[in-house]
């Protein structure tokens, strides 16, 4: 990906999403209306003006709820970049060690520094390329956001440091090209071992092979179904999909909404 995962949601209608699939650590600013978190049995409200640190690998249910003043909710989600996190942690790890936390979220307040941090990490995303001196511009933007995080001592999940789990080196294949008709034989070829290894090693992560694709295709479609202007039938083909309605019913299958309705939420009527 040619630079850090930015996305930018919004609707004026109430969005529903089941088994939102999280694969690494996930910062969302909320700045108009509510979001609900929901893992297990444990919940999360996040208004405007809140900030909300998950962890992954995990899946959660969310619920984006329109504000009564404006009938809007708008929200920013901020991924992690390949090689940054541990970048941060070879530059400040005597500075960030304790910080981690094994809570699957945490809702804050941000301070001033950290909120003027995510405003230059904004302004320099959009056009920033991996190894072009403006991706090294919003690298450092991103390494003042976190230390203004740690500062405060907010967002222990965004610092976990862990090894890169074989899911992890699956996914990057995955992500590479999800519009391919992946089979766990090529990609257990492209990771130098056999299938059977690569399920066992993937099962004792707690996931299987089709879980992986099928989440992977997933959260691509949600983030272009709601983030982007792109026909669903252009959506379902790069997300691996032969035809718009098998499309329609795996994601309605796996979010509880189909992608046409999730796209009217968007519409203000």
């Amino acid at each position: 990906m040619p630079s850090l995962p930015l996305l930018s949601f919004h609707c004026f209608q109430t969005q529903r999403l089941q088994r939102t699939p999280i694969f690494g650590p996930l910062l969302i600013a909320v700045t108009h209306g509510e979001k609900t978190l929901r893992i297990g049995e444990r919940l999360w409200r996040c208004p405007a003006g809140s900030w909300l640190a998950l962890r992954g690998p995990q899946r959660v249910e969310l619920i984006n709820q329109p504000d009564t003043a404006s009938g809007t909710y708008q929200a920013w989600a901020l991924g992690e970049q390949d090689g940054w996190l541990q970048r941060l942690h070879e530059l400040y790890g005597a500075q960030l060690a304790g910080l981690g936390s094994s809570e699957p979220a945490q809702l804050f307040a941000p301070n001033a520094s950290a909120l003027h941090a995510f405003e230059q990490l904004l302004g320099l995303l959009p056009e920033a390329q991996a190894g072009s001196l403006r991706g090294a511009r919003a690298e450092h933007a991103w390494q003042g956001l976190m230390l203004a995080l740690a500062e405060a001592g907010q967002a222990g999940v965004l610092f976990n440091r862990r090894p890169l789990h074989w899911q992890e080196r699956a996914l990057h294949l995955l992500r590479g090209d999800l519009s391919r008709h992946w089979q766990a034989e090529e990609l257990a070829t492209h990771l130098a071992m056999s299938p059977a290894t690569l399920r066992r090693k993937l099962a004792s992560e707690g996931i299987s092979f089709r879980r992986l694709l099928q989440d992977a295709r997933m959260e691509q479609a949600l983030g272009l179904v709601s983030a982007s202007s792109e026909p669903l039938g252009a959506i379902a083909a790069s997300c691996g999909y032969q035809s718009p309605s098998r499309f329609a019913a795996a994601f309605q299958r796996h979010y509880g909404m189909s992608p046409s309705q999730l796209r009217q939420t968007r519409e203000t009527g």
